[in-house]
């Protein structure tokens, strides 16, 4: 890694412990927990997991600037109910509920590690609420395998896995209407979805006069080691009521798309456009 990236990553985060902790994630080294406290954004610290792919999550989504951001949204959406599927460790739920201030940010994360930071992260903000569970067409327990053999991903948990031989572990899962009816959401504004091969399962599982009034949906799909990819699905559901926007570079299976819904693009000036 060049002396100028780890320069980059110290002025971004303000912190030297942050950028000594990325130059040694991308040697692969373990070396427990850490946190740094995010000065550019919400004045609070943030954990994670040191020698992961945590240390990516938080530099992509936290500390790259502007329309940089991995989840920047246009600020005239000003949304008010934000669903974040896939929540991990939480760095997309404090970015969201940072840049929209008049937002209740509902993050669904199943994966009992990946909780643990999550409910840390979520602390310092209470318009995070946090559900400790996946969701998808049904109630009970799924079966997620973690795809990542290395390990540096350890909040890559799927149900759709190719891979059998590496960790697995049981979560609850809850319908999605039923969760969203629970927690009282008749109505969302913003869904950012990365849940390793689930999205298609989890959308089309949303009411439709929940997600066809949605102003916007984002986030990763996932065709790399998932037995039974369903990106192409997701993005043929999303086209009633949506304009959608990919980044997909040629040799990479997972990539990120916007969805605009369509009678809001025409009037959105500061539409995202892709790095």
């Amino acid at each position: 890694m060049s002396l100028f990236k780890i320069l980059k990553v110290a002025w971004r985060s303000r912190s030297s412990s942050f950028a000594a902790d990325y130059r040694a994630s991308a040697a692969g080294r373990e070396l427990g927990l850490g946190s740094f406290t995010w000065r550019a954004g919400d004045g609070a610290a943030v954990q994670y997991r040191r020698g992961t792919s945590d240390i990516g999550l938080i530099y992509d989504i936290l500390l790259k600037p502007g329309r940089k951001a991995e989840y920047w949204l246009p600020q005239s959406l000003a949304p008010r109910i934000i669903l974040d599927i896939g929540a991990n460790i939480g760095v997309a739920s404090r970015y969201l509920a940072h840049h929209f201030p008049n937002s209740a940010v509902h993050s669904f994360e199943p994966v009992p590690e990946n909780l643990k930071l999550l409910g840390a992260n979520a602390a310092c903000q209470p318009r995070i609420i946090v559900h400790p569970y996946a969701l998808g067409p049904q109630t009970g327990q799924i079966a997620l395998g973690s795809s990542d053999a290395s390990g540096r991903n350890q909040g890559g948990y799927s149900a759709f896995a190719a891979s059998t031989g590496n960790e697995r572990i049981t979560a609850p899962i809850r319908n999605v209407a039923t969760a969203l009816a629970s927690a009282g959401i008749d109505a969302v504004d913003v869904i950012k979805i990365d849940t390793e091969g689930a999205e298609f399962s989890i959308l089309g599982a949303i009411p439709e006069e929940i997600i066809g009034r949605a102003a916007w949906i984002y986030g990763e799909l996932h065709s790399e080691a998932i037995a039974r990819p369903s990106d192409f699905r997701v993005l043929d559901l999303l086209s009633r009521w949506f304009d959608i926007e990919v980044y997909k570079p040629m040799r990479k299976r997972n990539y990120f798309f916007d969805a605009c819904r369509k009678d809001l693009c025409g009037g959105l000036r500061d539409f995202k456009r892709y790095r």
